[in-house]
């Protein structure tokens, strides 16, 4: 219908302009994060006015089903957990540099509901990969040192690779979902051109020297070839990304000092480290381990209802400003817990991570007998590497698209959408 494919289009210029939209000033001034929530409320808009427009045709689908109703329940604990917050203006608009406070959670909520109107995908993604090889080259270049953009006094020195994201970890989580993407294209549209874009996608996921990312993009990568086990010539298609992988990740780690061998082999090493509770194991994962052994200890503090959204920082400069001096040998500032799940939990309570689980567990349960493989095999990536990483409106917002695009609304006119 003519309702669908309009908002198809919005979609698909959403998650083409959306990762690619920056602002570079220079200086001290915000590139990357207040320009794109600055541009997702924009769409967020103008989605809205056109749902009003077209209230007919919202009345013909299933809109208040199972998963709207746990993904409201999610949407209310969040709320409830706000009377709570000790600070409400933070929790509601994001510390600066990240602005992800309750607001822009609901405007992925938003984003959620509304792409489950849309039965067809192809031009989401197929604009989604446009973005993607346009930001997995820009990213390349930036790792071999060539980067035409203007950069503000933080990356001014920098020579990883951030792409337009702002940071490394999110420009691996990024090109994480982006992965099974280029499979699908592969094995869906054009082997030629798809094998291109797989490998620019695996090539600029490497650059970023992400360990979470990389492991989210390994279970990924044999979800998706699961899925894609009877597709007409596998074994050829299957050969080819191997082939492809083994070359990229052996010209990458000789060009670059043999650091993937050596990021890689640390993962073990750290995680022996953790269980054998060695000296060296709160640095693990990048001092991760210190920060989730804290962020425990906050959350049960208050695990009903959090310290309200963006708080972390100045619960670490309160609380364990001796202990970041005697592991990191330095005051840092701690943004997120560097793991999404605490961070829901140390932010909104317990509760709320219960809901978002459970909206998980539905979305991906149902989506199972849809057969909506591809975004299956995405989702699954993000949600792994997000054990490690933080939530940032430059890439969440397109999970959320995705999750919401896994199980489209039922038709009242027919039994099931598909």
């Amino acid at each position: 219908m003519a309702f669908e494919k309009r908002l198809q289009k919005i979609y698909a210029a959403l998650c083409l302009v959306l990762p690619l939209f920056i602002w570079p000033k220079g200086g001290d001034s915000d590139h990357f994060y207040l320009p794109k929530v600055i541009m997702l409320a924009f769409f967020c808009l103008v989605l809205l006015v056109y749902m009003i427009y077209h209230q007919h045709d919202i009345k013909k689908f299933k809109v208040m089903d199972p998963i709207m109703a746990v993904s409201l329940t999610f949407l209310l604990m969040l709320t409830i957990s706000l009377f709570f917050a000790l600070d409400l203006r933070e929790s509601l608009l994001g510390r600066v540099y990240r602005y992800e406070g309750y607001l822009t959670i609901v405007m992925y909520l938003f984003l959620f509901w509304g792409s489950r109107f849309i039965r067809d995908d192809q031009w989401i993604l197929r604009m989604l990969l446009a973005g993607v090889v346009i930001q997995a080259i820009y990213g390349i270049a930036q790792s071999f040192g060539f980067d035409p953009v203007l950069r503000d006094n933080v990356r001014s020195g920098w020579v990883s690779t951030f792409g337009t994201l702002g940071n490394p970890n999110f420009y691996g989580s990024f090109m994480v979902m982006a992965l099974p993407l280029s499979i699908w294209f592969m094995f869906k549209q054009q082997l030629q051109l798809g094998a291109v874009i797989y490998a620019f996608v695996f090539y600029a996921l490497l650059a970023s020297m992400t360990r979470g990312a990389w492991l989210g993009a390994v279970v990924g990568l044999f979800v998706t070839l699961w899925l894609a086990r009877k597709s007409a010539s596998y074994l050829s298609k299957i050969s080819l990304i191997f082939v492809i992988s083994f070359v990229l990740l052996v010209q990458f780690n000789t060009s670059h000092q043999n650091q993937v061998v050596t990021q890689a082999l640390s993962i073990p090493k750290e995680a022996v480290d953790v269980l054998v509770q060695a000296e060296t194991a709160p640095q693990a994962g990048s001092y991760r381990i210190f920060i989730w052994t804290h962020v425990l200890e906050l959350i049960e503090a208050r695990p009903l209802t959090g310290y309200g959204f963006d708080y972390l920082p100045k619960l670490f400069f309160e609380y364990y400003q001796k202990d970041m001096q005697s592991v990191m040998g330095r005051l840092m500032t701690i943004d997120k817990a560097h793991n999404e799940y605490l961070n829901i939990a140390v932010s909104a309570g317990i509760p709320s991570l219960l809901a978002y689980l459970a909206l998980l567990f539905i979305v991906l349960k149902t989506s199972i007998s849809k057969g909506k493989n591809l975004l299956f095999a995405v989702i699954i990536a993000y949600l792994i590497q997000a054990f490690f990483n933080i939530s940032v409106v430059s890439v969440a917002y397109l999970f959320w698209i995705l999750l919401g695009r896994l199980v489209p609304y039922a038709s009242k006119s027919i039994p099931e959408a598909y």
